[in-house]
């Protein structure tokens, strides 16, 4: 088995048979940095060569060693292919040079030894040894992050793109000559960069952000965490940037969300109606009348209908990799009734909505699935942050911009700090005590409701009440033409 030597060791294999020549070199290494081990025999010289990885060996010309053949095989190792030898030859038998050379020799010392020369030229092969080590290891470590499953990218101080794995290659679809590419422009040809305020100062303070590409029709959405390291050395500065594909995390965190919520909320109504049903029947039944009976039956089948409406969903849900084939998207004038149901699921009374009449017939790019997560979420935290948990919340639709809604959930409870709100968004990982799995920001849901929103194509922005206590979400969300009409890019990124 081979170890490995500390850098502080410089380690010299010596291959003698002359015990002379063996007390000499022990006397010229005496004092020196230079750490030496014997071998007096060829089998010897080889096993410990394996053994100790030696910085240089130093191989003697001597028919009891059979050098040649040594040599020969001391390089045909693959443990020693790259160490230098150094064969010790005599003056008069300087036609062994060319033996030497051919069997792998780098270098020769004559003898008998000159102690300067011979301190000097190990310590040539020493700093070369040194060099080939750092070049090994560089090489072993670039094929490294070539082939890492994460993308890395190395920035100037500048932001353009010095050098990227083969994975960040293919996350942002860069071009064969992708040197001196602008970073942030490379990122925003293909992806929606989340938060938009983190993303916009993101050159001057690099936070965690989600590199976001939208659902489509065929795909689902693409989730990408950008993460940074700072390298500054003076004025060789230069920026470690990592991609993780992070979409299977997303969406198997979505998947159980929703899954809890049905859970908790939509199967348990009709269980109870079905079960309280079935229970009078069981034990009552001798004593109820025909009409009763019917009225109990009734409500059982009801219950049991409900139910299995309710499991259908759950199965076309996870079915279903893309929310866009769940149900049709939502015109808008469901929405007061998708907010009265997600309401009456809380008990929460003071619930509003403001639609205008002209937007009732507007179809979004969400589907009523996802409107119910949202507005469970921001009406739940909404009733969580309340000092008395009775909120009053608005929720008021407008159109400010073409192929957009705007909509906008206020409440009247407590203020976020600003600690709070910087990072309800940011891609922070931790886990949620309710149920199995990670989610990333504060785990308060606005998380959720950003990944909702942010793969729709959509922005959102959380703040304070400006007016009053409470908190503001503002959620720009597409119109189902606008979202259609979100195609990813196919050729890679090249400046204009």
């Amino acid at each position: 088995m081979a170890f490995a030597q500390s850098s502080s060791d410089v380690l010299i294999l010596t291959i003698l048979a002359n015990p002379t020549l063996r007390r000499e070199m022990e006397s010229l290494l005496r004092g020196t940095p230079f750490k030496t081990e014997t071998a007096t025999s060829a089998e010897e010289g080889f096993r410990k060569a394996e053994d100790l990885l030696p910085t240089a060996i130093l191989l003697d010309i001597d028919p009891a060693l059979k050098s040649f053949e040594t040599c020969r095989r001391l390089r045909s190792s693959k443990l020693l292919v790259q160490t230098p030898i150094v064969m010790l030859f005599s003056r008069e038998s300087r036609d062994e040079r060319a033996a030497g050379l051919s069997a792998g020799a780098d270098d020769f010392i004559e003898k008998p030894l000159d102690g300067l020369e011979l301190i000097a030229r190990l310590g040539t092969l020493s700093r070369l040894n040194t060099q080939r080590l750092l070049l090994t290891h560089l090489t072993r470590f670039t094929w490294m992050v070539d082939h890492a499953l994460e993308g890395y990218l190395l920035l100037d101080r500048a932001g353009s793109i010095l050098y990227a794995n083969e994975r960040a290659i293919e996350l942002l679809n860069l071009a064969d000559d992708f040197t001196g590419i602008p970073f942030v422009n490379a990122v925003q040809s293909i992806y929606i960069p989340e938060p938009a305020d983190a993303w916009s100062t993101w050159l001057t303070d690099p936070e965690p952000c989600f590199l976001v590409q939208p659902e489509s029709p065929t795909a689902r959405a693409t989730w990408v965490i950008v993460e940074a390291l700072e390298m500054n050395m003076g004025a060789d500065y230069q920026r470690i940037v990592r991609l993780r594909d992070v979409t299977e995390r997303m969406s198997i965190y979505q998947d159980m969300r929703r899954f809890h919520t049905v859970v908790a909320h939509k199967l348990r109504t009709p269980m109870a109606i079905m079960v309280s049903n079935l229970s009078l029947l069981k034990n009552k039944i001798d004593r109820l009348t025909p009409e009763e009976i019917h009225e109990a039956t009734s409500g059982a089948f009801h219950g049991a209908d409900r139910l299995a409406n309710e499991i259908r969903k759950i199965l076309n849900y996870i079915d279903a990799p893309l929310s866009l084939n769940l149900g049709e998207p939502t015109r808008l004038e469901q929405l007061p009734e998708i907010v009265a149901t997600t309401s009456k699921l809380l008990d929460m009374e003071h619930v509003a909505v403001l639609l205008p009449e002209r937007l009732r017939p507007v179809t979004i790019a969400l589907t009523p699935y996802a409107l119910e997560m949202i507005f469970h979420e921001l009406l739940d935290n909404a009733r969580k942050f309340h000092p008395a948990r009775t909120p009053s919340v608005e929720i008021s639709i407008t159109q400010p911009l073409p192929g957009f809604i705007n909509l906008r959930v206020i409440d009247d409870g407590l203020n976020l700090s600003a600690e709070q709100l910087r990072q309800a968004w940011l891609p922070y990982v931790q886990g949620e005590k309710d149920f199995t799995g990670e989610l990333p920001g504060l785990g308060l849901g606005f998380p959720m409701v950003a990944m909702l929103i942010w793969k729709a194509g959509g922005t959102l922005r959380l703040r304070n009440r400006p007016d009053r206590p409470g908190i503001q979400v503002d959620m720009k969300i597409p119109l189902e033409s606008t979202s259609r009409q979100m195609e990813r890019r196919a050729t890679p990124y090249r400046p204009d």
